[in-house]
């Protein structure tokens, strides 16, 4: 005796057949599956001619299984339940948050950014494990690129192939020197580039993008630079600012703290304009997990808070009208 499953048999046919017995015509489930009526009776025709037996009463009124029909409906309902069941489970396991997520952070964000994250993705998904890197943009250009982290926030003018990313905001650089005695703070001043060049700076080491932004638009300009000191962590080069050995060009963010301190004074840098684009970036070929897509939009979150809150400055840009694939 044949058994009732078999190689020929496959789960497209019990759909059929479980649309038909219920429908009790094949007319009526042509049209509910969707399929053309010929093209169903032959499915019909083959799963009877595959388990040699007869397996619907075809009559005026309609079709009714025979007993071995009703076995058979029995059995495929059961299956397609559990395929069903398996689907669901299948997709919860993979739309569950949960597993390591690695965020390089830029140094400029990574004080104002990672100790609330963490809190938050600890308190509202403890299946999470997040792990922050602290890394300048080209190292961690380098990290997303190659798929050793998972996600992260870079700056850059120019678009890489091997990384996708929205644009966040973009962020003008300001000239921060130590603040004379009976200065008053402004920050609405600004500085051309020209007379930036004549300063004596502070400058972080040459992979640095700031740097790199500065020496290119000197280059454009056809102005030398006075770069008296070199700076390998942004603790180091803030301390020469405060101690007024040089001026530093820096973002917003990384001199929030000294001019809330009342240390330094800031002037916007322009004649060109001195900005860059930053963005949240992951790997190209990489799809985002339920984690990664969990840590992705708080991070977001957290960033736009600062952004409101003055620590970021710049014109904010909508991710979802801005996607880009940044370097």
């Amino acid at each position: 005796m044949a058994s009732w499953w078999s190689a020929g048999m496959n789960i497209r046919q019990l759909n059929y057949f479980i649309g038909i017995v219920e429908e009790g015509s094949f007319l009526k489930a042509s049209r509910k599956l969707r399929i053309a009526q010929p093209a169903l009776s032959q499915h019909i025709v083959n799963l009877e001619g595959e388990l040699n037996t007869p397996l619907l009463i075809r009559s005026p009124r309609g079709v009714t299984p025979t007993a071995a029909g009703d076995v058979l409906y029995m059995h495929a309902k059961k299956i397609a339940a559990q395929l069903k069941q398996a689907k669901d489970d299948v997709l919860f396991e993979a739309n569950t948050p949960k597993g390591e997520v690695a965020l390089v952070l830029p140094p400029m964000l990574a004080p104002h950014v990672a100790p609330k994250l963490i809190k938050s993705v600890d308190k509202e998904y403890p299946d999470i494990q997040l792990r922050i890197i602290e890394a300048r943009s080209l190292k961690g250009h380098t990290l997303i690129e190659s798929g050793r982290a998972d996600l992260g926030v870079l700056a850059s003018e120019t678009p890489s192939n091997n990384i996708n990313g929205i644009v966040l905001y973009r962020e003008p650089l300001y000239l921060v020197e130590r603040l004379k005695e009976g200065e008053q703070q402004d920050d609405s001043l600004q500085i051309g580039f020209r007379e930036l060049s004549r300063k004596p700076l502070v400058a972080s080491h040459k992979k640095h993008a700031v740097r790199a932004l500065v020496e290119k638009t000197a280059a454009e300009k056809k102005l030398p630079l006075n770069i008296k000191v070199e700076a390998e962590s942004g603790r180091l080069l803030r301390s020469y600012v405060r101690d007024g050995v040089a001026a530093a060009v820096l973002p917003w963010s990384s001199q929030h703290h000294m001019w809330l301190d009342g240390e330094v004074s800031t002037r916007k840098i322009v004649k060109p304009d001195l900005e860059r684009l930053i963005y949240l970036a992951w790997p190209k070929g990489f799809p985002l997990n339920a984690a990664c897509n969990v840590v992705k939009s708080m991070l977001h979150d957290s960033i736009y808070s600062l952004y409101q809150q003055g620590i970021i400055r710049g014109e904010w840009i909508e991710p979802q009208q801005n996607d880009a694939d940044p370097e």
